[in-house]
């Protein structure tokens, strides 16, 4: 039986488009585009990792607050098993200049791209009905 698994992520908005980045083939969920996540470690919370996370694959230090907007279901590949969790934090920011660099982050390799999107027209895979859902509710 498989463990199951934690994660943290952080959806980012941004003058009303949100931040995706599409992860890297070889990668889970290849090719797919999604929030920066990942699993969360050891004794670390669920805030904790998303920080972490969302610095390691992005190069970009958030200190300001975040907020526990939601929960995303991970589900086996035949959609019948939940095997995690996914807890979803919120960070607004109206910088330009809040890009991801891919490039020099310690993880970056692990998208292709990122990119900031309207709330409407984002490429989010219609299987990620849990994400699609917390960003219909973002004012």
């Amino acid at each position: 039986m498989k463990k199951f698994k934690r994660s943290s992520g952080i959806l980012v908005q941004n003058k009303n488009k949100i931040l995706l980045c599409k992860r890297a083939p070889k990668e889970n969920f290849e090719k797919k585009w999604s929030i920066p996540m990942g699993g969360i470690e050891g004794s670390e919370t669920p805030i904790e990792a998303a920080y972490r996370e969302f610095y390691e694959e992005t190069n970009l230090k958030i200190e300001e607050p975040i907020d526990l907007i939601g929960f995303l279901n991970k589900v086996s590949k035949d959609q019948q098993t939940k095997t995690g969790i996914v807890y979803v934090y919120f960070y607004e920011t109206d910088d330009d200049n809040f890009l991801p660099d891919l490039k020099n982050a310690k993880d970056g390799h692990e998208h292709t791209e990122c990119k900031y999107f309207s709330k409407d027209q984002n490429p989010l895979d219609q299987n990620n009905k849990d994400l699609i859902s917390i960003i219909k509710k973002l004012k």
